[in-house]
């Protein structure tokens, strides 16, 4: 293979991509080998060829701080510091660093272990787009030191008994696996407080709702003082909901769509609760549902609907079975709620299926 022309000091840089330092770089290693037939002049050349090379790889992705290199083909896995994109803003926000790897020859006949080189591949681009911060950059070097030790077992293939290579990569895999779960905690974590931000949003939302409807069709009177009280505590229902949900451990968001539908997820939260509320309180004083009995005295009324606003906001499947229950005409007596009352239809954490744990299909 004839060697490509070395750059002149005016020339225009030429794209490196990483197959290409790698080749480059094992014709180079070969050629500074203490026992290499090479001539001085050609190890001079090759020796100026790599660094140029390396030069152009690094000015497009980042310096290179973490590479491992086949000793016998032309194979390698690289950890570079990231560029950061072109605009102030951008420079402003933290570099993910870059995984790079180039092992075909190198696992052609071990299939296990290409396998995992290719788990590590994906675990360092959901890594790199997902997580921010220390959180990306410990995921990112985990799956470079992963990825150094199979490589390194390839090496080693041949020094040592099968039976000892084949525990090494189980061992490996097993160390793999537990980076993935690692990052899938981090991931739900960003998740979350990507949804929590999304919240704010939507209270903020419902605050400035409150003070335009309120100076619109303000009414000093009862009525008007419990429908806001309502809509006040299915919100903060259906915040307490999320929240009981994070700390029992159980609230699990999809980590791979987008922060700006996860914010507009959690944005809808607390509509969802303050509407839930408003339904159950006009339900009840419709008498559409009759498994509850209103108190007589106003303030104990509005006491109560806030309370049962609470309940439908941190709920909802429990408010849709009552709102489905009343408007199917299923709604239960008084005399009835003795024998099954309403937290009986909630479970340890507060509901059945809260729908606050929000999917790519489901809020």
């Amino acid at each position: 293979m004839a060697d490509k022309p070395l750059m002149s000091e005016d020339a225009p840089k030429r794209r490196v991509t990483f197959p290409d330092l790698v080749r480059i770089h094992f014709r180079w290693r070969q050629a500074v080998c203490y026992d290499s037939s090479v001539s001085e002049a050609e190890r001079a050349k090759l020796d100026r060829e790599y660094h140029e090379a390396l030069e152009c790889f690094e000015e497009e992705h980042g310096k290179l701080i973490n590479a491992y290199w086949c000793a016998e083909v032309e194979s390698a896995v690289a950890l570079t510091a990231g560029k950061p994109s072109s605009g102030w803003i951008r420079r402003l926000l933290s570099v993910s660093p870059r995984f790079h790897r180039v092992s075909d020859w190198a696992t052609k006949n071990d299939p296990d272990i290409a396998r995992a080189l290719h788990h590590c591949d994906e675990l360092a681009v959901r890594a790199g787009e997902v997580l921010r911060g220390r959180s990306r950059r410990i995921a990112i070097q985990l799956v470079m030191t992963s990825a150094c030790h199979l490589l390194s077992l390839v090496d080693a293939r041949g020094d040592v008994a099968p039976q000892a290579h084949k525990a090494a990569v189980a061992a490996e895999l097993r160390e793999l696996s537990e980076i993935g779960r690692s990052y899938k905690e981090s991931a739900n974590g960003d998740a979350q407080l990507v949804y929590f931000a999304g919240m704010a949003l939507g209270i903020a939302g419902l605050v400035l709702l409150y003070v335009v409807a309120g100076s619109v069709v303000y009414r000093d009177d009862v009525e008007s003082s419990t429908i806001v009280g309502c809509l006040v505590a299915g919100a903060v229902g259906a915040v307490v909901s999320v929240i009981a949900r994070v700390n029992s451990g159980s609230f699990a968001l999809d980590e791979d769509i987008a922060r700006g539908y996860t914010l507009f997820l959690g944005s809808l939260r607390p509509w969802i609760g303050s509407i839930f509320g408003l339904l159950i309180y006009f339900a009840v004083s419709a008498n559409i549902v009759q498994i509850f009995e209103v108190p007589e005295d106003a303030t104990q009324a509005f006491y109560f609907f806030c309370v049962i606003a609470f309940a439908a906001g941190f709920s909802e499947r429990w408010a849709q079975d009552t709102l489905t229950g009343g408007l199917s005409g299923r709604g239960r007596g008084v005399a009835d709620v003795a024998d099954d009352p309403v937290p009986a239809q909630l479970d340890g954490s507060g509901s059945r299926r809260d729908t606050a744990v929000a999917t790519k299909a489901e809020v």
